[in-house]
This record gives C-alpha cells, sequence and structure tokens, in this order.
C-alpha cells in the first residue's frame, strides 16, 4: 500500500511517501516559510524523485492536530482536496500521538509537549508497556506549571514545547525530567503512516469529507465570532 503523509502541525513540516512498511521519500522543511508556501511545492518534489504519482497513492495520512491553527488547517484542508478528488481513504492522526510513538520500549512516563502559544502547551500523557503506548489522560491545553504541578514520576519531555519551556520543565522536576535527542522531538512520517494504516484496518472513518482539524481549544477566530 502507498501512503501519502502530511505533517503542517508545527513549523517542522514533512510529507512523505511510505510504501508497506518502508519510508520511500522524506521531504522535511525547516525554513520561515509558510505551510501554504512551501506545502505544494514539497508534494511535486517528492512525487518527481519518488517517481510515482498522486493517482497510485492508496491511503492519505494526514496529521489533524494539534499545533499551529493555521498549518493545521492548510495540511487538512490539502488533503482532504487530494482525497475527495481521488475517491481515496484519508485518515487524521493526532500529532501527540505520534511523538508519545518514538518511545516504545521506556518504563518512563511519556508527555508530548507541542507549542500552543498564548503560554500553554497542548499535551497528554502516554506509559509504554511491552512496546505498545497507551494513552492515560485526556488530550489539554495547558500551561506548563500547571501541567507539572503534582507531577512526581520520572517523565520524558518531547516536542516543540520543550524549545519553549524547557528551563520551566528543568526547575519543576529537577531529576525527574529526560529530554531525547533533537530527532525524537519530530513527528515521523513512518509512524504517521503506521497509525494511519491501523485505524483504516480498523475500520475507522476515512472518508474526507468528515475529517475536521483537532484543536483542543476554540482558535482566536472562533473566541472572536463569539465575543
Amino acid at each position: 500500500m502507498k501512503i501519502l503523509t502530511i505533517d503542517t502541525s508545527t513549523h517542522l513540516g514533512s510529507v512523505a511517501l511510505v510504501i508497506g512498511k518502508e519510508l520511500k521519500a522524506q521531504f522535511d522543511l525547516n525554513l520561515p516559510l509558510t505551510h501554504n508556501q512551501r506545502l505544494i511545492n514539497s508534494l511535486k518534489v517528492l512525487f518527481d524523485f519518488a517517481g510515482v504519482t498522486l493517482a497510485e497513492i492508496d491511503l492519505f495520512a494526514v496529521v489533524k492536530g494539534p499545533g499551529s491553527f493555521t498549518g493545521v488547517r492548510i495540511g487538512v484542508a490539502t488533503a482532504k482536496g487530494m482525497a475527495y478528488a481521488l475517491q481515496k481513504p484519508l485518515v487524521g492522526v493526532n500529532g501527540l500521538d505520534v511523538i508519545a510513538h518514538n518511545f516504545p520500549h521506556t518504563s518512563h512516563l511519556i508527555c508530548p509537549v507541542i507549542d500552543a502559544r498564548k503560554g500553554q502547551v497542548f499535551t497528554a500523557f502516554y506509559q509504554a508497556k511491552n512496546g505498545k503506548i497507551k494513552q492515560i489522560s485526556n488530550y489539554s491545553s495547558i500551561c506548563p506549571e500547571d501541567l507539572l504541578k503534582g507531577l512526581r514520576r520520572k517523565t520524558i519531555f518531547a516536542g516543540t514545547g520543550v524549545d519553549v519551556y524547557k528551563e520551566i520543565i528543568k526547575q519543576k522536576m529537577k531529576n525527574r525530567c529526560l529530554f531525547p535527542p533533537p530527532h525524537l522531538h519530530r513527528l515521523h512520517p513512518q509512524i504517521i503512516a503506521t497509525l494511519a494504516l491501523k485505524e483504516f484496518k480498523k475500520g475507522g472513518k476515512t472518508d474526507p469529507t468528515s475529517l475536521v482539524p483537532f484543536y483542543i481549544r476554540p482558535s482566536d477566530a472562533e473566541l472572536n465570532r463569539k465575543r
């Protein structure tokens, strides 16, 4: 099965082609460009070098959030448009789940943290057992101080939120916080594809028209409309 993955949920965007269990091509960008400026060009480069056409894709997998509201919206809208036009299945994957699956063999608590701006992070807690990851708390948007309050277990923190709040985490957690190397803070396409394929095989929702972004908290636009 040929799976196209799209992640525009943070500034570390990527598009990739996964065939079977093998990552065939991956295009990453960590540049001061908006996803709107780079996504379509990234896809074109990916297909050109991989020698695959869009019509050959069997399953589309997109990170539906949480993260940058604009970035998530661009990625989801692009994936929906392609999947709908080709009448192919589309699965949305949660970015926090993707980061957590970077650590399938740890005995420590896992806490992905994605920068949510406004002094908050998007997060949830996970634990690994026998190579499988289990979510043990709800997704939330929370300030780091409240997140760390009462946390006594040794915990792995990973994601873009670490770049912003590492010093606060170190101050509050002392020697109970662990920070993995940079590549384990990323949302890896193979994990995105694996989680999407698992959902697809379970018979989950794959209709492109039914997928909506997962923001956790309302966007500024929504809050302004309510006011």
